[in-house]
C-alpha cells in the first residue's frame, strides 16, 4: 500500500508518518525577560529538585522521564553534535564495553574459540549502534508520553526475552558520557551540566524499564493464578496510538486504491440475521469509519478530543435507532469480510489484523459513551450477531474443502486429531482409549449435525432434539459425558487449515466455533 491515499468521504487525506512526532521547544529564559545565569540555572534547578524530591512536578517538568526543561535543552543541543559523529560514538561505545565491562559482554552469544570472539564483537558493535538509534528516537519524542510508554514497553520486552534485565544497563550512561566528552570538548559544547543531564537521562530510562519489568512480572503472577483460557488475546479497548495510526492509514489506502471492496461486501446480502441484511450494514459501517478516519488521525495524540468526537457520533447513531450491540459486532465482521481479498495479495499480516482489531474496538468503545448506560440485568448470550455471521461465513468454506478432498480424506484428518490424550481432560487413562475411538468415528456425525445447526442459527432450539438424541446414543455406548467437550477442539484442529488457506481463519472465528460446540455438548448431555 502506498502513501497519501484517502478514503472517499474522509475529512482528511493526510498520510501518517510514524517516524516523526513534533517536539516541544525548550524554554528560553532570556526570551521571557528573566536574567540569564547559565552558571547557576542547572545548579538551582537540581537543588530545588533535591529539596522537593525527584518525583515532584515542577514547572517545565517532563513527567515520564523526570527531566527538567533544562535537561531537555542540554540533551537536544549536545545530541545535534553527537549525531553528526554517530559512527565514531558507536565504535567507541562498544569498544569501551568490550574492554572494560565483561559483565555486559557475557550477555551476548557465547561459545569458544576465535570465531566466537568475533561474533561477540559483532554483536557488541551492532548493539552500540542500536543504543544510539534508540537514544535518537527517545530524544526526538521526549515530550510524547504515549509514544515513550509504547517504546519502552517494547524495549523492555526485547531485553527480557533475551534474558537481560534493566539493572545491567546502568553502565550505559557512564560509558556514553565517557565517549561523548572528547567530541563535545572538540566542538566546545561540553559543560558539567550536560553530563548531569545525560546521567539523569540514562538513570531515568533504567528506572522506567525496571518498572516495566515489575509490571510484567506482577501480570504473569496474576495470569498464573487464572488458568482459564484468555478469550481476548489483543488488549482491547486500551488506546494504542501506534496501532491506531497503522489501522487508519491502511484502511484509508485499501478503500481508496480498491473501491471494488464495497462491491465485494454485497455478497453478504444473502445473509440475513434477525431481519438485518449483513451486506448492507457492513457497507454502512465501512462508510461510517471512512468518514471519521481523518478526524481520528487528527486527534490521535489527543485522546480527550477523540473521545468527545466519537461519543457525539455514538449519540447520533443512538438517536437513529442503531443498537449498541452492533457497534461491537461490525468490526470483527468487516475484518472477516475483507481479509480474504487482502490475503490473496499476500498483504495480510498479524500486525495488520491487530491494528484493524484495535481501530474498530476503540471506535466502538468511544461511540458507546454516547449511548445510555447498559442495564445491569442485560446478559450476553451465545450466539451474538458476530458469532452467527462468522459461523455462517466459514461453514460453507469447510463444506467446500471436504467435498474437494472427499469425505474419506476428511475422516482420516479428523482421526489424526482425535487422540483424547492430546487434550486436557479429567478422563482416566482407562477411559481415554474408548473416548479416542469414539471421537475418531464421530466425524460424519459431526458434519451431519452441523448441517442442521448452521442454517438454524441463531436459533439453537430447533436442532436441540437431534442433539439430545445423539447424546443418548453416546450414553448407551458408555462414552463419558466429559468426552463431548472434546468434539469442538478436534473439529477446529481438523478444519483450521481449510480456513487458513482461504484467509478466513482468525481468533474470533475459532472462539465462535468453540463456543458453538460448547453449546452442542451441553445439549447432548441433556440426553444422558
Amino acid at each position: 500500500m502506498g502513501q497519501g491515499a484517502s478514503y472517499p468521504g474522509s475529512t482528511s487525506n493526510t498520510s501518517t508518518d510514524f517516524s516523526h512526532v513534533n517536539s516541544l521547544r525548550p524554554v528560553n529564559l532570556r526570551q521571557r525577560g528573566a536574567p540569564h545565569k547559565p552558571e547557576t540555572e542547572s545548579t538551582m534547578y537540581q537543588s530545588l529538585r533535591s529539596y522537593v524530591g525527584k518525583n515532584a512536578k515542577l514547572p517545565g517538568y517532563m513527567d515520564y522521564l523526570h527531566l527538567s526543561t533544562s535537561d531537555v535543552a542540554n540533551l537536544r543541543e549536545s545530541w545535534c553534535v553527537l549525531e553528526d559523529n554517530v559512527s565514531k560514538v558507536g565504535v567507541e561505545f562498544f569498544l569501551d564495553i568490550l574492554n572494560h565491562h565483561e559483565e555486559i559482554k557475557s550477555t551476548f552469544r557465547q561459545a569458544t574459540g576465535l570465531a566466537s570472539e568475533i561474533r561477540v564483537n559483532e554483536d557488541l558493535y551492532k548493539h552500540g549502534l542500536y543504543v544510539l538509534a534508540a537514544i535518537k528516537k527517545i530524544i526526538s519524542n521526549i515530550d510524547d508520553t504515549e509514544y515513550l510508554e509504547k517504546f519502552f514497553d517494547d524495549l523492555s520486552d526485547k531485553h527480557r526475552k533475551a534474558g537481560v534485565d534493566a539493572s545491567s544497563m546502568d553502565v550505559f550512561g557512564k560509558v556514553f558520557c565517557k565517549v561523548m566528552r572528547p567530541i563535545l570538548l572538540d566542538k566546545k559544547k561540553w559543560r558539567p551540566e550536560v553530563k548531569d543531564s545525560w546521567v539523569t537521562f540514562f538513570s531515568s530510562i533504567v528506572k522506567v524499564m525496571k518498572k516495566n519489568e515489575m509490571k510484567v512480572e506482577n501480570q504473569c503472577e496474576e495470569d498464573d493464578q487464572k488458568p482459564e483460557f484468555k478469550s481476548h488475546v489483543f488488549r482491547r479497548n486500551q488506546y494504542d496510538r501506534h496501532l491506531m495510526e497503522i489501522g487508519c492509514e491502511s484502511f484509508n489506502e485499501l478503500f481508496s486504491r480498491h473501491p471494488e471492496v464495497m462491491d465485494f461486501l454485497g455478497q453478504y446480502d444473502i445473509i440475513v440475521v434477525d431481519g438485518i441484511s449483513v451486506g448492507q450494514i457492513l457497507r454502512s459501517h465501512a462508510m461510517t469509519v471512512g468518514t471519521i478516519i481523518g478526524e481520528i488521525q487528527e486527534n490521535a495524540g489527543n485522546l480527550e478530543n477523540l473521545r468527545l468526537s466519537l461519543a457525539g457520533l455514538g449519540q447520533r447513531r443512538y438517536m437513529e435507532g442503531l443498537d449498541r450491540k452492533l457497534l461491537d459486532m461490525m468490526g470483527p465482521i468487516l475484518i472477516q469480510a475483507i481479509r480474504p481479498l487482502v490475503w490473496e495479495e499476500g498483504l495480510w499480516t498479524s500486525e495488520l489484523e491487530k491494528a484493524w482489531t484495535h481501530l474498530f474496538d476503540i471506535i466502538s468503545c468511544l461511540m458507546k459513551l454516547g449511548y445510555p448506560a447498559i442495564p445491569q440485568d442485560e446478559e450476553e448470550r451465545f450466539p451474538n450477531l458476530t458469532e452467527v455471521i462468522l459461523l455462517k461465513d466459514t461453514y460453507p468454506v469447510i463444506q467446500q474443502q471436504v467435498d474437494h478432498l472427499t469425505i474419506e480424506t476428511f475422516q482420516q484428518m479428523y482421526s489424526l486429531n482425535a487422540d483424547a490424550a492430546q487434550y486436557p481432560t479429567p478422563l482416566s487413562p482407562e477411559e481415554l482409549s474408548k473416548v479416542s475411538q469414539a471421537l475418531k468415528s464421530s466425524s460424519t456425525d459431526c458434519l451431519g449435525l452441523l448441517d442442521q445447526i448452521i442454517p438454524a442459527l441463531p436459533n439453537l432450539q430447533s436442532p436441540a432434539p437431534a442433539l439430545r438424541s445423539y447424546g443418548t446414543e453416546q450414553k448407551e455406548k458408555e462414552i463419558p459425558g466429559d468426552a463431548l467437550d472434546l468434539i469442538g477442539p478436534v473439529f477446529c484442529n481438523t478444519t483450521r487449515p481449510f480456513l487458513l488457506v482461504q484467509g478466513r481463519w482468525s481468533l474470533d472465528v475459532e472462539r465462535a466455533w468453540l463456543g458453538l460446540f460448547k453449546e452442542i455438548a451441553d445439549m447432548m448431555r441433556e440426553g444422558y
